[in-house]
C-alpha cells in the first residue's frame, strides 16, 4: 500500500465551510474511484492551528494511485462541485506521497464505512515529520527500532505509523530523507503526561533528546484532533 499525505489549509474562519464541501462534494466520490480516506485530522496545535487539516488516503500502488487521479479529473460532477464549492475554502494544499517501513506496525486490511465510525470517541494524534541528511536514513531506522519504539511505548501512547516519503518533498533519486512519525493518545492530558515522563526518566531523555534527535536534521511536530468522518481516530 502506499499513501497520500496532505495539507490543507483554509485561513479566515473557512475551515468549516471546507469541511463542509468536502463532505458533500468529494469525499464519497473520491472513496468511489478507488482510495480510502483513512484519516482527516485538524491541527490543534502547531503552524495554522485552526486552520489546517492534514488527510491521509490509502492506494494499493502508484499505479491505483495515477489511476484514481485520472478518474477523478474524469469525473464532471465531482470537479464542478468542487470548483464551485470546495476550492473557494482553500488557501494552500500540499502533497506527498508515503509508504510504511518495514518495521511500522500495519493497517488494517479492511477499513469500516464512514458513516459507522462518526460520532464514535476520539482520541489525539501527534504527527512528527523527520528530515534526515541525504544517507544518514537508514542508521537513523536501525536506532529507532532497536531502542526508541519500545521506549515511547508508554502513558496510553501507540504508534499508529512509521512512513517514508516515495514523491514529495525529502526525497531524491537515492530514496527518502523525510519520515513521518503518527502517534496515537487517549486524550490531551495522556500526551502531555507521555512528554513529560520524557524529561523525569533520565534514560529515556538521554534516549530520545540525546541519541535520538542527534540523528535528526528537522523536527516538525503538530497535535491532530481526527474529523468526525476520520476512519483511524
Amino acid at each position: 500500500m502506499i499513501y497520500q499525505h496532505r495539507l490543507v489549509i483554509a485561513r479566515g474562519g473557512k475551515l468549516e465551510q471546507r469541511h463542509l464541501h468536502f463532505q458533500k462534494d468529494a469525499m464519497q466520490a473520491l472513496d468511489d474511484h478507488g482510495s480510502k480516506l483513512v484519516g482527516a485530522w485538524e491541527i490543534w496545535i502547531g503552524p495554522d492551528a485552526g486552520c489546517a487539516v492534514w488527510q491521509l488516503r490509502e492506494h494499493e500502488s502508484l499505479a491505483t494511485w495515477e489511476q484514481h487521479r485520472e478518474r477523478a479529473m474524469a469525473d464532471t460532477a465531482l470537479r464542478q462541485g468542487q470548483d464551485k464549492g470546495l476550492y473557494p475554502t482553500l488557501d494552500f494544499v500540499d502533497t506527498a506521497i508515503l509508504k510504511l517501513t518495514e518495521f511500522s506496525p500495519g493497517f488494517p486490511g479492511q477499513w469500516p464505512d464512514i458513516d459507522a465510525v462518526r460520532d464514535q470517541p476520539r482520541g489525539i494524534i501527534e504527527q512528527r515529520i523527520l528530515s534526515f541528511k541525504p544517507g544518514t536514513v537508514a542508521a537513523h531506522h536501525t536506532f529507532y527500532r532497536d531502542r526508541i519504539m519500545a521506549s515511547l511505548e508508554r502513558n496510553g501512547a501507540t504508534l499508529l505509523g512509521f512512513f517514508d516519503t516515495v514523491i514529495g518533498p525529502g526525497t531524491t533519486n537515492m530514496g527518502s530523507h523525510r519520515s513521518v512519525e503518527l502517534r496515537w493518545f487517549p486524550d490531551m492530558t495522556h500526551w502531555q503526561n507521555w512528554r513529560e515522563a520524557q524529561d523525569l526518566n533520565a534514560e529515556l531523555a538521554q534516549l530520545v533528546k540525546g541519541d535520538w534527535l542527534a540523528t535528526i536534521e528537522r523536527v516538525d511536530s503538530t497535535v491532530l484532533r481526527p474529523m468526525d468522518y476520520s476512519r483511524i481516530r
